[in-house]
């Protein structure tokens, strides 16, 4: 009988052991368009965890579905921390209450691991539309014929939610184009194909610069990147304060220790200036939350939009 028992602790305790165990391997599963934010920031991530874990951390693409794609092959995959998806908030708080056909739900499928920053983002259109600020631009909206045209990452993306939003508070009519990603609306805006779009004001700076494409505002408040564009609210519009996050989540059944380890390992990456500089560059304001704290912002921000959602009747269509 203590033998027996013994071997049951024994057993139990290599297993206990095995489930904390970091897999030699790590997917990283970046769900949009290769040369977007997400994509950036995903490649930067998993170089985090290939240098703090010292393990082999790749980067796979499984773009489609406004993320829903990527959910998928990471439900299908292993919950040992060898399959991990790169998340953007408007496919975690804001699509799943739009599109209730979408294959995972966000809080039964996921588990947050950490959240590491979030984007500025701004309006742009390209540079032959006739309008220099924001005001210009919803009274070109009212006017033209046909619609002025907006892209974005995807139909459920946090940025075709600005676009509704900006919409309703400026009440003005504005086609909405969804693509699989920033990147490809970004080439559309630039090559005038689409009037403009939301988008991160690290991606748009240098084309800003250049004169390639105009930004007319952005959200919430001035980024020290361009430091000269007003904000959406200061051009009298009010209703576009939220800003998307991006960060790391697995499968539900990941081993707690696991999801610390990883947590713990991607967060140590904030004491290198170099990573931060590069998130910098690429757009990004540095946003660390793990645990209760992750899952609280997730929590309220799905609130917010939840709210928005019914009282302004954004839909798909």
């Amino acid at each position: 009988m203590f033998k027996r028992a013994l071997s049951f602790l024994m057993l139990w305790i290599a297993l206990l052991v095995h489930a904390q165990n970091i897999p030699a391997l790590i997917k990283v599963n970046i769900p949009f368009a290769p040369g977007g934010p997400t994509d950036v920031y995903g490649r930067l991530t998993t170089e985090a965890l290939r240098t703090n874990l010292s393990v082999n951390a790749v980067s796979e693409t499984h773009s489609g579905g406004n993320g829903a794609v990527g959910v998928n092959v990471l439900k299908q995959g292993a919950t040992d921390g060898s399959n991990l998806l790169f998340v953007s908030s408007g496919m975690i708080t804001f699509y799943p209450l739009i599109d209730h056909s979408i294959p995972y739900d966000p809080v039964k499928d996921l588990v947050p691991i950490v959240c590491i920053a979030q984007t500025e983002i701004g309006i742009i259109v390209a540079k032959n539309v006739a309008a220099n600020n924001l005001k210009e631009l919803i009274a070109l909206a009212k006017t033209s014929n046909p619609s002025l045209s907006f892209g974005s990452a995807g139909k459920g993306n946090i940025l075709h939610a600005y676009i509704e939003l900006l919409k309703d508070v400026a009440n003005v009519d504005i086609l909405h184009v969804p693509y699989k990603g920033a990147a490809p609306s970004f080439a559309d805006v630039l090559g005038g194909q689409i009037s403009g779009m939301f988008i991160s004001v690290g991606l748009a700076k240098p084309s800003v610069l250049a004169g390639k494409v105009k930004m007319l505002a952005v959200v919430g408040k001035r980024s020290p990147l361009l430091p000269d564009v007003p904000t959406i609210t200061e051009q009298g519009f009010l209703g576009l304060e939220i800003l998307p996050w991006f960060g790391i989540m697995g499968p539900r059944g990941m081993p707690p220790a696991v999801v610390n380890k990883i947590a713990d390992a991607i967060s140590k990456s904030f004491e290198s200036d170099d990573f931060k500089k590069k998130l910098l560059e690429a757009g990004a304001v540095p946003l660390v939350l793990t645990g209760n704290s992750f899952s609280s912002m997730i929590k309220q921000e799905t609130q917010i939009w939840s709210k928005l959602i019914d009282e302004k009747k954004i839909t798909l269509d």
